[in-house]
């Protein structure tokens, strides 16, 4: 059953049509393949388990004034979705949110915090006070925020960096809180930061540029988790080149 509530939010990036998958489905399919892309997308979103039958694909088309055979296309054709036995889903919305779902419940969790403690200073009337759907104090939202930064895995990710590199980076260091707290802020995830920080060990590591410089001084997090870099070095084809000699491009 559908939660009418949760049913306006789900994170969309700006620039989704530029990804080079929804590019290829454009260039196929028209601005109508697009548009029935995000169907797909908005539909899943409203299932429990944002997995869809794929034998009602049929169904979906008729009430949306297009073609099966069209929606299948998209669903098979682009590698935009995942097909198991029986379903179609999307990982990046299920991504998406697991993040969101994350965030909301411990917003509930400060919430329900802040309430007892307030109970418990003799704050309250007694009287309960009406819902308010969507609007959060200050002072709820500095806790939930504070609750949500407190499960961010710093140490976790910085250890890994440093078990991959043999260095001693702290997870405590402003710059380094900063860029992951604003990555986890775009709904990225613990395996993106390893998967990021696996990807340039081995472009990296013990390497040198073609003058003799050593490409692990860049195995660190304010080059590692910056957001051009992150999101250029998560999308990166883990294919590794020879060094050029100007050694790798770095975007600060």
């Amino acid at each position: 059953m559908v939660h009418i509530k949760d049913c306006y939010y789900f994170s969309h990036d700006s620039n989704a049509k530029d990804d080079p998958k929804c590019v290829m489905l454009i260039e196929q399919l028209g601005p109508e393949g697009y548009g029935i892309y995000w169907i797909l997308i908005e539909t899943l979103r409203d299932q429990p388990s944002y997995k869809y039958p794929i034998a009602l694909i049929p169904a979906i088309a008729r009430r949306y004034n297009t073609t099966a055979e069209k929606m299948k296309t998209v669903v098979g054709n682009y590698g935009l979705f995942t097909v198991d036995e029986n379903d179609f889903f999307s990982l990046s919305l299920m991504k998406r949110m697991e993040h969101y779902e994350y965030k909301r419940e411990i917003a509930r969790a400060a919430g329900r915090k802040s309430a007892q403690k307030r109970l418990g200073s003799g704050n309250s009337t007694g009287v309960q006070p009406p819902f308010n759907d969507g609007l959060t104090s200050k002072v709820d939202q500095s806790i939930s925020n504070q609750s949500i930064e407190d499960m961010i895995p710093y140490a976790e990710i910085v250890n890994y960096l440093n078990l991959k590199t043999g260095k001693n980076f702290s997870p405590k260091t402003e710059a380094t809180v900063k860029y992951i707290n604003g990555r986890f802020s775009e709904g990225r995830t613990l395996e993106d930061f390893k998967k990021v920080i696996d990807i340039k060990c081995t472009e990296w590591l013990g390497k040198k540029d073609r003058d003799g410089k050593s490409l692990d001084n860049y195995l660190r997090p304010n080059t590692l988790f910056s957001p051009t870099n992150f999101e250029n070095y998560l999308n990166q084809n883990q294919k590794i080149e020879e060094p050029k000699e100007n050694g790798p491009t770095i975007l600060w």
